[in-house]
Parts: structure tokens; C-alpha cells; sequence
């Protein structure tokens, strides 16, 4: 059956982004308190604020990037599989198909995330930084509908 799991290449991807901008924020701070030419003042206002806060913004992407990298979700034939192997936070549960609202996935300027609605209890279960297939989606709706015999379209939103 067909998985998500999370995307190693994706987080490599944004995190050498980071460490790039915090050379380049590196190099702007040693020109401004070490100057050997007169850059200091050109430096000191938008420039380097601008890149902090890039730098920022980059580490929280990775940091949101990198922190499923344990959770793997698998279909079967009674519905969903989803499994967290993370040390601290061991979950397996399988999600009934006749349980799922809606599967969705999302894509943010780095990278997608997956989110299973659930009908109760307004639960969700959420897959960052996700590598999967177009047959992935196409399975999970087909056995979403399946069971509670919606449109073909109403199982699964692609966002």
C-alpha cells in the first residue's frame, strides 16, 4: 500500500538555505563591529535587519521541517495508518476510512503538509514536510469513499 513519509531532501534543502543566510548574516555583523572599510555605516540599519529576520524565518522553517521526520502514514485495507517513532512520543494508531472527513494537502513556500480530518471530536492528524505520490491521494479518497459513499470529490481537497 502506498505511504507519506516525511521528505529528507526537502529538510537538507531549507536547512542549507539557513545556514547560507546565517553566513551571510555572519559576514554583515563582522563588517560592522571589525570594519576595514568604511561599510560599517551602510550596514548598520536595513541590511542587516533584513537579514536576521531571514535569518529567523529560515531556522523556524527547518525547525518545522524537521520535526516529523519520525511519523510515517500508510493506507490499508481498514482505513489509514498512522505511526509516530519518535522517542519521546510513540503513537500507532489506524484511522478508520468511515472516521476521515477529509484528507488535505497543503503546500507553503517550503514545503507540503498533509492533515487528516477527522469527524469527532474535531481531531487532526498532520504530516510535515510530507513526500507523496498523486496515487497516494487517489487511494485514500477512493477508500474514504468507499465506506461512506460520498462523491469522489468530497474525501479529498487538494489545497
Amino acid at each position: 500500500m502506498p505511504q507519506a513519509t516525511w521528505n529528507p531532501a526537502q529538510y537538507l534543502s531549507v536547512m542549507s538555505w539557513a545556514m547560507f543566510s546565517t553566513t551571510i548574516t555572519s559576514i554583515l555583523l563582522a563588517l560592522i563591529f571589525f570594519p576595514f572599510t568604511n561599510l560599517g555605516a551602510y550596514l548598520a540599519g536595513w541590511p542587516i535587519g533584513l537579514s536576521i529576520t531571514v535569518n529567523v524565518i529560515l531556522f523556524i522553517a527547518a525547525s518545522l521541517a524537521r520535526r516529523d521526520q519520525y511519523v510515517c502514514v500508510s493506507l490499508t485495507a481498514d482505513g489509514i495508518r498512522y505511526a509516530d517513532e519518535s522517542e519521546s512520543y510513540r503513537r500507532n494508531e489506524l484511522l478508520r476510512a468511515s472516521d476521515i472527513k477529509k484528507i488535505r494537502v497543503r503546500r507553503n513556500p517550503f514545503f507540503k503538509s498533509l492533515t487528516i480530518d477527522m469527524k469527532e471530536d474535531n481531531q487532526r492528524f498532520f504530516l510535515s514536510n510530507v513526500s507523496l505520490t498523486e496515487n497516494f491521494l487517489t487511494e485514500a479518497n477512493a477508500l474514504i469513499n468507499q465506506t461512506t459513499g460520498d462523491a469522489p470529490q468530497t474525501g479529498l481537497q487538494k489545497a
